[in-house]
């Protein structure tokens, strides 16, 4: 069982805006019952399903491999990871470890070095790493070197596709990016 993505569908449940009662009887399932596909589920579409063949089973991981839900797992993964950190009595080591990290990424400066990590945070970090991948592109070919180039063009379309799904998660949530 995936104790990290229960986590997060426990987040996902405490934040919502369903009542106190429905929220403990949620969350006991999730805890309790629930299989991970079941919480892929809840994740994917918000409802339970109590009875899934092997078939639906593949179909929930299928889906939930390609969808906008897997991404935003690892989101909230990173933002309650980084919260409880900061807030976890590891001030001092959370602190140097981005102190540390600012000093050699103009990224981590430009987005907030002692800034929790939100998905506001997350996505100014994918279009700064855009930004640089873009940099780095129009170095090599400036250069001619051909294996910088192809290593450039490399790390932009994987920066690039990260924006991509980025973006749509936040107008999904009625957000602007």
């Amino acid at each position: 069982m995936d104790k990290q993505l229960r986590l997060v569908a426990g987040a996902v449940v405490t934040e919502s805006k369903l009542s106190k009662g429905a929220k403990l009887q949620l969350l006991n399932f999730i805890q309790n019952e629930a299989t991970d596909a079941q919480v892929k589920a809840l994740l994917l579409d918000g409802k339970i399903l109590t009875k899934i063949d092997e078939q639906t089973i593949d179909i929930i991981n299928d889906r939930f491999e390609v969808s906008e839900a897997g991404g935003r797992v690892a989101k909230i993964r990173k933002t309650y990871a980084s919260t409880s950190v900061a807030g976890g009595g590891l001030n001092i080591m959370w602190l140097a470890y981005r102190k540390i990290r600012s000093l050699y990424d103009a990224c981590t400066r430009r987005c907030g070095k002692y800034e929790i990590n939100t998905s506001r945070r997350q996505h100014c970090m994918i279009k700064c790493k855009v930004d640089k991948f873009k940099g780095q592109l129009a170095a090599a070919k400036k250069a001619g070197n051909e294996q910088e180039i192809t290593k450039s063009e490399a790390n932009l379309a994987k920066a690039q596709a990260a924006l991509i799904k980025s973006i749509a998660s936040f107008k999904s949530r009625g957000a602007e990016s």
